[in-house]
């Protein structure tokens, strides 16, 4: 079970992405790096809009509170998803020359 007061913080910061990003990294003391956030932020509000603040809040208080930021989590997800991909489609081979031939030699006969 997770730790009351850990809760509690932890939607205080989400409350404070909410209202201006990279506060959950200045809540915890990190000013450089909230600070970049916060800038950052603002940037992404003037030329990105709202999906541009929500990606940068999200980034901060993922920081926050797992110490990953969120690209961290795509490569990783696209990481294991290309080897399952791969692992999943090793077992198909090219198709031979014998299996082609008669498909040329269709097409040919037509012709």
């Amino acid at each position: 079970m997770s730790n009351p007061m850990t809760t509690i913080s932890n939607g205080l910061k989400l409350a404070g992405e909410a209202l201006l990003p990279g506060a959950s990294l200045l809540m915890d003391g990190q000013l450089k790096n909230g600070a970049a956030h916060a800038v950052v932020g603002v940037g992404a509000r003037v030329f990105l809009g709202p999906v541009g603040v929500v990606v940068v809040a999200a980034n901060s208080y993922s920081k926050s509170v797992s110490d990953r930021h969120i690209w961290d989590y795509i490569s990783h997800w696209t990481k294991n998803t290309s080897e399952a991909t791969k692992e999943t489609f090793a077992d198909l081979d090219e198709p031979s020359e014998v299996e082609v031939a008669p498909v040329a030699a269709k097409k040919k006969a037509k012709a």
